[in-house]
């Protein structure tokens, strides 16, 4: 970080993620805790289902994000645009809405059944908030070789940049269903 300014790259993650908890913390001040509660049909979450399971996901991602940046060297970090490749910028697209491929998420990332309201809310925040604080660890390491492994399947290895922008990916792919079930 030069003067603790994120790297441009880094700047636009931490606004990524900013707005995925303000488009979450406004779609549940719009809903009833009824409506909260509801699934639009038996094979989709409710609302709150979908908060949980970003927060669950986003908090399992900053333990593995934990984990690569103990195993890393630092290595002050760059202003450049990092290079993810073929593969990994494919996966981004592939998670980005408008959804054209459901997947069934692994175990460690279902959310709890009915969770409770407003300590999910505020669980979703609080681990959104962890990434943020992650981003600006990110800053000191290189987004390109420095490798996280996936919570949800050990054989994936993205970059870390790549598994940070994944999670706003991934929070703009459930908020988009949670608008429509709302």
């Amino acid at each position: 970080m030069i003067n603790g300014a994120l790297p441009p790259v880094l700047e636009d993650y931490r606004r990524q993620v900013e707005s995925i908890k303000a488009r979450g913390l406004a779609a549940a001040e719009r809903l009833t805790e009824a409506e909260m509660r509801t699934r639009p049909s038996p094979d989709a979450w409710s609302p709150v289902e979908i908060l949980d399971h970003l927060r669950v996901t986003v908090e399992q991602y900053v333990f593995a994000i934990d984990a690569a940046l103990l195993a890393a060297p630092k290595a002050g970090g760059s202003n450049r645009e990092p290079n993810y490749g073929w593969i990994w910028r494919l996966f981004l697209r592939s998670i980005e809405p408008p959804v054209k491929r459901r997947f069934r998420a692994p175990q460690v990332f279902a959310p709890g059944v009915q969770p409770p309201v407003e300590p999910t809310l505020r669980g979703f925040l609080a681990a959104h908030d962890a990434l943020i604080e992650r981003i600006h660890r990110a800053a000191e390491y290189d987004l390109e070789r420095v490798k996280v492994v996936s919570p949800g399947n050990s054989l994936l290895k993205p970059p870390l940049g790549c598994a940070i922008v994944t999670m706003a990916a991934h929070g703009r792919r459930h908020l988009a269903q949670l608008q429509r079930s709302a």
